[in-house]
């Protein structure tokens, strides 16, 4: 839905297609196919008609099949019974070759066009800006990702296919029927545009629940991963209970949700069997006068029935699609709504490329707001020559982390400028500028890899031989070496096999061996005990030297080796000098009895 209009089946479908033209091949491919057994449908009846009028009747063999059909097989006693079943087992074996054909090719393709679509997906979330998916979460982005680009390929593949190869079907057994009589035909395809005319409303409906269906599932994927992520907080407090509740409250929403659309669905096929059954009694009464009269034949009747019955199933299923579809266009509305969405942080059509930065920063009246009616930045001002560390200081909420995540470009500043080098960062590649800065965190990021691929995710490509050096830099190698695989040892999720410390020195070591002329730590030492602090403190020595650092820091230890400290409270500039001026240390904190008010919801670390 666009700004909660539901956009139309069309336009969505349209969509679809331009991002997947890549597969036109394929899709071409199974369209053929699919016409290609349209005229198999055609066989059964017409054996049924030769056995009853050829066979089992005086009438000769339909002129095309004489053609084909050797003399003496045509005048043998067994002859027209042998024909038909010869149609017979033709249509069986064709319609099974194609059938195994299709279905290969299907399989192929539905992957092609998820995988393609992901392809597409992903990396655009990637890029939208971290206000998205602060407000969104985690959950949401997977479902789309996971769950919404799964069905996506059921518009072309059960939708679009099938509803062309229904289209040439009933085309097909229209013209056929046509020919053998007329109104008989009539009679047949008075339903079409009644079924055609109410599928509109029931297709709309059933959108809007396969809307909220979606909703409640991307609620429960949310709340498990919560739950997940919580567990030791879940167990300390002995709140399964209330969990496993709010799980099941979801759970039941989405059970009525899901019973809704079925109701519906159920409505929608009950009106297509009563018109169908209307249109098939219709046909009966005015297909038995006509034998009574004499106008048709036993055997041109029940052939006339038996493509009745192929010219309904089709036209159903083309009738049926337009609901059945509704979920695929539902999941397909959402990865698009995604797509739509422009990255806050944009890069230039020109930008500039950067190898290695000097590491000279200024600000100038930086000013920034995640919210409009809640500024954390106010008219920020301040220079760091090339090689200086700056100690960032102030109480919580006073736009610390906010500060450093304008100069990385996760978000781009309201008012004012940000430089490097004197050159303003929105004019430089956002790759390329990232790539100056060498980020430790207060929580430590790993991932469910090995300690080397941990350590490697800063620098591709980089060799055993640079790992193990940056390790030994980061005092990290000895509790390496300590572990049942080495390098290769699997930390586990977010990394808890390995203690704080461990994980602390694992991304000073990924710091090392990404060797950018910038870099920024939060908070490193302030979740370690004293003797891993020592350690840590003896590696950021050496990793600060010769680089522009910043440093975000509550303890005055931290601090002390800093050349300036620039203290903000709430969102200003209120002292930018070296630990030792004027004012002591503890000053410079700023730890008032009353903190700061916090200034938006994403400055909660800082």
């Amino acid at each position: 839905m666009v700004d909660g209009k539901q956009q139309s089946g069309w336009s969505i479908f349209k969509r679809v297609l331009a991002e997947q033209r890549t597969q036109k091949r394929s899709m071409a491919g199974i369209a053929c196919l699919s016409l290609a057994a349209a005229p198999l449908l055609l066989l059964p009846p017409l054996a049924m008609k030769i056995a009853l009028d050829s066979y089992i009747g005086e009438e000769p063999l339909p002129g095309f099949i004489r053609a084909v059909v050797p003399e003496s097989v045509q005048q043998a006693d067994m002859g027209p019974l042998f024909v038909a079943l010869s149609l017979l087992l033709l249509a069986a074996m064709l319609g099974q070759v194609l059938k195994f054909t299709k279905g290969v090719l299907e399989i192929y393709t539905r992957e092609k066009l998820v995988l393609g679509f992901r392809a597409r997906l992903f990396p655009h979330l990637e890029r939208l800006s971290l206000s998205y998916h602060d407000e969104k979460g985690a959950s949401e982005s997977t479902f789309r990702v996971l769950m919404d680009t799964a069905v996506i390929p059921g518009i072309l593949l059960d939708g679009m296919l099938p509803l062309i190869q229904a289209a040439v079907v009933v085309l097909a057994m229209s013209i056929v029927i046509l020919f053998l009589n007329y109104q008989l035909a009539l009679v047949a395809l008075a339903i079409a545009p009644v079924l055609l005319l109410i599928s509109w409303p029931f297709g709309k409906s059933l959108r809007k629940q396969w809307h909220v269906i979606k909703e409640l599932d991307s609620s429960a994927m949310g709340l498990l991963q919560e739950a997940f992520a919580a567990v030791r907080v879940i167990k300390t407090f002995g709140r399964e209970e209330r969990e496993t509740q709010r799980l099941m409250d979801l759970g039941s929403k989405s059970m009525h949700a899901k019973v809704k659309v079925s109701v519906t669905q159920g409505k929608f096929d009950a009106w297509i069997a009563i018109l169908t059954a209307l249109g098939t009694a219709a046909f009966l009464l005015l297909g038995a006068v006509q034998v009574k009269a004499g106008v048709l034949t036993l055997g041109e009747l029940v052939l006339i029935a038996a493509l009745m019955a192929q010219l309904y199933s089709p036209l159903q299923l083309m009738v049926g699609q337009i609901a059945g579809m509704q979920s695929a266009l539902a999941s397909a509305e959402r990865a698009l709504e995604l797509l739509d969405l422009a990255p806050d942080v944009q890069e230039l059509p020109n930008a500039r490329s950067i190898h290695r930065a000097k590491g000279a920063i200024e600000f100038q009246a930086v000013s920034f707001a995640y919210d409009a009616d809640k500024p954390v930045l106010h008219d920020v001002s301040f220079d760091v020559p090339q090689g200086m560390r700056v100690g960032i200081a102030g109480a919580t909420g006073a736009g610390k982390t906010t500060l450093m995540s304008l100069l990385l470009r996760l978000y781009d500043a309201g008012q004012g400028t940000v430089l490097l080098d004197g050159i303003d960062i929105k004019e430089y590649r956002v790759a390329d500028l990232r790539r100056q800065f060498s980020v430790v965190l207060q929580e430590p990021v790993l991932f469910k890899k090995s300690i080397a691929e941990n350590i490697d995710y800063g620098l591709s490509g980089s060799t055993r031989e640079a790992t193990i050096n940056a390790a030994k830099l980061a005092n990290a190698h000895d509790f390496i070496m300590a572990q049942p695989d080495g390098y290769d040892t699997i930390v586990g999720e977010r990394g808890m096999r390995l203690s704080g410390g461990e994980r602390q020195r694992i991304a000073l070591a990924r710091a090392y061996l990404k060797d950018a002329p910038i870099l920024i730590l939060d908070e490193p030492t302030s979740s370690v005990d004293m003797r891993t602090e020592a350690q840590i403190l003896d590696a950021l020595e050496r990793l600060m030297s010769g680089r522009t650092t910043f440093i975000i820091a509550h303890r005055p230890s931290t601090l002390e080796s800093c050349d300036k400290v620039l203290v903000l409270e709430q969102g200003r500039v209120v002292a930018f000098a070296a630990p030792d001026a004027a004012r002591s240390l503890d000053e410079l904190m700023l730890t008032r009895a009353v903190p700061a008010k916090p200034a938006g919801k994403r400055e909660a670390s800082g």
